[in-house]
């Protein structure tokens, strides 16, 4: 059971640890949480007296947004565009869902272990330097974010309790048999399909758009035919870069640190310990007599294990009711001080190797341990970490000459905000130049993507009136300032230039009426059992699945396995995006097989979490009328407008 904790939170926390993420679900709209309140401009609502400031909603809605651009950067869609009421609501309605499900967690007494908190944080990879948990590195990673180790271990054991909440009830769903074969039978059915296509190019011909209609087209849809607005700029960039040539870490500087009281626990190592166990458990509220029953049973084990140590692994198997550890002879590996549950911890590390000791009680049962290995504490020499202090020191002071050099920055954009040459020449930077690019961006200085950063360089101030950009934090520890040279503003392209176009789109925007009329004729021909010239395609047997991957598209294979299977052949008919139509014919219908083993252990595997997901969106509407939920500031979830 020991181990089964671990690992279940480990599987997820590494993912979302730096993040600090909220509930990953907004189940409701905010408009289902919240009613209307006044005052507090620093708080955005209130779930039961517990305020959501304005500070923690940014924080969450700053995250996401960072989330959201970098998947979207590469497909170069506009970053301004992500910032929007509907994500704020999102973020709003996922802080909600996180304090109800918190307050319901400390309702239930539903507590993290120390150690199981201890566990996580050591095992995440940005913590660790060379392989091992590093609390500079830990305590440097917080501060950069505005953290202290109390406050994030804190959201941390919070985001622990809520993801059990969450398994508890996501992961104990029973799915009825009937259900499973009901899903099989439909979801795997195969269909005998064939398609005739009546072409849209066949009816272009019949189609004449004349000149009025075009000019009148055009002038009613100007919008349609604008040129963005666009922007030429100058900007610098001020960042801490600990690879600067100039940032010299000495020798003695190295030793000074190797040799610093704060850092001696780092260079001398811990002692880690290997250890079996066999465990009986016992449940969370267990009575005397089931406790003692447990007792009982691990000390005949252990009865055992002392007459036959050799066997211990292979008595392990046979009774040890951790499923983590039993089917490995209930070695729980290598692990140090502060892991494992108190009891359990100094049994361990006092014992001699070979020795077997129990029964050990603790919240999960009773254990039997036997020690197989110590591996003591290993200094590590000023040599060895030599590398590690020199980068760690360049980086602190990289970061001291960015603290420095921010300010300075800052004032000297917005004091001499004609131009950006007296902070370029103060701070020795080098002013850049970029190409058009619009409110959407630039794909040649991904640094000027920041949704902040264009909406200061598009603001009347900086296009009207001339002036820098205020510094703009476009990064962790990179600001950056900028200055427009070059303005175009949205203009309709000429009616000449875009005649041609609009004509062919009136085109085939008729000829695609003609197309659905003599389609929908031919289909109810069809359906009436009249005889039809059409040609069809060569028939397939495919599934919803693999019409899809054959290349039909999901306009077509969707009403072709809509279409009722009583009569057959059975036809439908869809428009195309293309401006075709398609006929469809159904000749067989195979229902699927519910009595394949492998999809059947998949379909249980959805189907639970299916109902899983309706039992959670049942529990927090529960949850949500036992709470009074208040909107304070309903100005926050009306979206950027002022890149603030």
């Amino acid at each position: 059971m020991l181990e089964k904790f671990r690992t279940m939170s480990q599987t997820w926390v590494a993912k979302v640890i730096l993040a600090l993420i909220t509930i990953p679900f907004a189940l409701f709209g905010v408009e289902y949480y919240f009613r209307q309140a006044g005052g507090g401009a620093d708080t955005v609502a209130k779930v039961d007296g517990y305020a959501i400031t304005q500070a923690e909603f940014t924080e969450n809605l700053r995250n996401q947004l960072e989330r959201m651009q970098a998947g979207l950067r590469d497909a170069r869609l506009d970053p301004a565009t992500l910032d929007t009421p509907e994500l704020r609501r999102e973020t709003l309605a996922a802080l909600v869902n996180r304090h109800l499900l918190t307050a319901y967690a400390s309702r239930v007494r539903l507590t993290i272990p120390d150690n199981l908190l201890v566990n996580e944080i050591s095992q995440v990879e940005a913590f660790q330097d060379d392989g091992k948990f590093s609390q500079a590195r830990y305590e440097e990673i917080l501060r950069s974010k505005g953290l202290t180790p109390a406050v994030f271990e804190s959201r941390l054991r919070d985001d622990l309790k809520v993801q059990l909440v969450q398994e508890s009830l996501a992961t104990t769903q029973w799915v009825p048999q009937v259900a499973v074969d009901a899903f099989l039978t439909l979801n795997d059915q195969s269909r005998e399909l064939s398609v005739a296509e009546i072409p849209l190019s066949a009816f272009l011909g019949q189609v004449k758009i004349d000149d009025g209609s075009i000019k009148q087209y055009y002038d009613e849809h100007l919008d349609r035919f604008k040129v963005p607005e666009r922007v030429k700029v100058q900007y610098l960039v001020l960042t801490a870069d600990p690879q600067a040539p100039d940032i010299v870490v000495t020798p003695e500087e190295i030793a000074k640190a190797y040799s610093d009281p704060a850092n001696q626990p780092r260079w001398s190592g811990a002692e880690t310990r290997r250890a079996s166990h066999i465990l009986i458990t016992v449940p969370p509220k267990a009575s005397d007599a089931q406790r003692n029953a447990a007792r009982e049973q691990a000390q005949k084990i252990l009865a055992q294990v002392q007459a036959h140590p050799d066997q211990f692994a292979a008595l392990a198997k046979q009774y040890s009711q951790d499923p983590g550890s039993a089917a490995q002879g209930g070695d729980l590996g290598y692990f140090g001080r502060g892991t494992m549950a108190p009891p359990f911890e100094t049994a361990v590390f006092g014992m001699k190797p070979g020795a077997i000791q129990g029964p050990v009680e603790t919240e999960f049962g009773y254990h039997i341990i036997k020690l197989t290995d110590v591996k003591a504490a290993k200094g590590r020499s000023l040599a060895e970490v030599t590398p590690q202090l020199t980068q760690e020191l360049r980086k602190q002071r990289a970061a001291q000459r960015f603290a420095e050099s921010a300010e300075s920055f800052s004032n000297l954009v917005y004091e001499q905000s004609n131009s950006l040459k007296p902070a370029a020449d103060k701070l020795k930077l080098t002013i850049k130049d970029s190409g058009w690019m619009t409110r959407g961006g630039t794909a040649d200085a991904p640094l000027l993507n920041n949704p902040k950063l264009l909406n200061a360089v598009f603001a009347p101030e900086s296009i009207q009136d001339g002036r820098n950009t205020q510094a703009i934090e476009v990064a962790p520890n990179t600001l950056v300032a900028a200055h427009v040279v070059a303005h175009e503003p949205s203009v309709a392209r000429p009616y000449a230039e875009v005649k041609e176009a609009i004509g062919q789109m009136l085109q085939r925007e008729e000829a695609a009426k003609l197309v659905k009329k003599e389609g929908e004729a031919r289909l109810a021909d069809l359906k009436a059992g009249k005889t039809v010239a059409v040609t069809w395609s060569a028939t397939r047997q495919l599934t919803r699945q693999t019409a899809l991957a054959g290349g039909l598209p999901s306009v077509v294979v969707t009403p072709a396995f809509k279409v009722s299977a009583t009569q057959l052949p059975a036809y439908t008919g869809t428009e195309m995006p293309s401006g075709s139509y398609f006929l469809v014919r159904v000749t067989q219908v195979t229902p699927g097989n519910p009595a394949d083993a492998t999809q059947r252990k998949q379909a249980e595997a959805g189907l639970t979490r299916a109902y899983g997901d309706a039992t959670m969106s049942g529990f927090m509407a529960g949850l949500r009328k036992t709470v009074d939920v208040r909107l304070i500031n309903k100005a926050a979830l009306e979206g950027n407008k002022n890149g603030n």
